[in-house]
């Protein structure tokens, strides 16, 4: 091994503020993580259930759901289709007694979280998402289960919210149904631990369940932050440890990584447009379109891969490698050029599905290829194959309407002989 690679390891780990940071962020034991169920909505609805139901002796009284009804407040409040945005408030839900809540998982074998207030006459149904995706009219069926057992004629309110990762908007069967980011649930629950309620035993668990949910769920910019860092200043250092990772080379994603030039190949066809690789890793696999580096600032980012793209093309796994997912990243830069570039994409339908633009990395149209892989028993080469489908099917319908967004005048079909970097 080279001095100099040695020194740059040394470096890396040895009284590293950013090192340590990321260091601490995965340094607690977490039972999720510890029994493989970090992707599982049912285990996630569970131990939410378990700690919003004020009958449960965990100590947390009624303070856990008043926090959670906070956050739904809030998102009511921001639904262009609520009837009345001021019907109800963070402070109602903040004044309420709510220690005769009843707190039910699976109501009628579907709805993921049941609340029900006796005293307000109000019911609250949560339909939660982690990685699994809404399907076919379940939510419609939903809410007429609501509304039959619940009716407005006996002075029944309901709520129906529908609780993901990034806040996504309910699909065309979701008439009646909010979005809510889990993030925000977040927020609140962190005051419950910070404020030292509860038993101690809960409330470390309630610790280390958020904690996890901002290790494989959640956005964290001040790691993200950290982690460009440290790609920037010890590159070499981390792609050496990439390579040797005793599973650097398992896994559905590990093969994928293998065929990574031919991906790039594949996306060039199915989008008519050269695609190329960018810097990329045994966790992230980078394209980038060669013609879009003539846009005006598109080659100003920080902090990120040595082309200085502002925009490319990801295939990554989450942190636990469960799902695969694929979108467009802008990268970090001057938040002007982010905000103009931003809003030419949404003219054209690439979005975020957080509704805005963030301050570091900003992910547009994400699609989950594939998911439950820590579940699956089928074959990885089989699965491999049918992720690559879904490859060439994004590489089809969405990558033209970038490069219709960037390149309004430009000429369809032609492949850019660029070597990308």
């Amino acid at each position: 091994m080279k001095k100099d690679l040695i020194d740059d390891l040394e470096a890396l780990v040895i009284n590293n503020p950013a090192f340590n940071e990321i260091d601490a962020a995965f340094d607690r034991f977490c039972p999720f993580e510890a029994l493989g169920v970090v992707g599982h909505e049912i285990r996630h609805s569970n131990f939410l259930a378990y700690c919003l139901d004020p009958a449960r002796p965990h100590g947390f009284g009624s303070e856990c759901l008043k926090g959670v009804m906070r956050a739904v407040a809030r998102a009511y409040r921001n639904w262009p289709s609520a009837l009345d945005q001021r019907a109800i408030t963070p402070l109602d839900f903040h004044l309420m007694d709510l220690d005769a809540a009843q707190v039910e998982r699976e109501w009628k074998r579907s709805i993921d979280l049941f609340v029900v207030l006796p005293d307000q006459r109000m019911v609250i149904a949560f339909e939660l998402k982690i990685d699994a995706k809404e399907h076919g009219q379940q939510l419609r069926r939903y809410r007429l289960a609501v509304e039959e057992h619940y009716p407005a004629t006996e002075g029944w309110d309901n709520l129906l919210v529908f609780l993901t990762k990034r806040g996504d908007e309910p699909g065309e069967h979701g008439e009646g149904w909010f979005a809510l980011e889990l993030a925000e649930v977040a927020i609140e629950l962190d005051r419950i631990v910070e404020a030292g309620l509860g038993g101690d035993a809960a409330r470390d668990q309630l610790a280390s369940y958020l904690a996890m949910l901002r290790r494989h769920h959640l956005p964290n910019d001040r790691l993200e932050e950290y982690a460009a860092k440290l790609w920037s200043q010890h590159r070499e250092a981390l792609e050496f440890l990439m390579e040797r990772s005793p599973q650097g080379g398992a896994g559905v994603f590990g093969l994928l990584y293998e065929r990574r030039e031919e991906l790039a190949r594949m996306l060039s066809e199915a989008a008519g447009v050269s695609v190329v690789l960018d810097d990329s890793t045994r966790g992230n696999i980078r394209f980038a379109v060669p013609r879009w580096d003539g846009y005006p600032d598109m080659l100003t980012a920080i902090r990120w891969t040595s082309s200085n793209r502002l925009l490319l093309l990801e295939l990554a796994p989450d942190g636990d490698r469960n799902a695969i997912r694929m979108r467009f990243v802008i990268g970090q830069g001057d938040p002007a050029i982010r905000q103009k570039l931003y809003a030419v994409l949404e003219q054209f339908g690439i979005t975020s599905r957080r509704k805005t633009i963030t301050s570091a990395w900003t992910r547009l149209q994400t699609e989950t290829l594939v998911s439950k892989l820590n579940d699956s028993e089928e074959d990885q080469e089989v699965i491999v194959e049918q992720v690559i489908k879904k490859v060439i099917a994004y590489g089809k319908s969405v990558v033209p309407k970038v490069d219709a967004a960037l390149m309004p005048n430009g000429h369809r079909n032609r492949h850019v002989t660029d070597r990308g970097i």
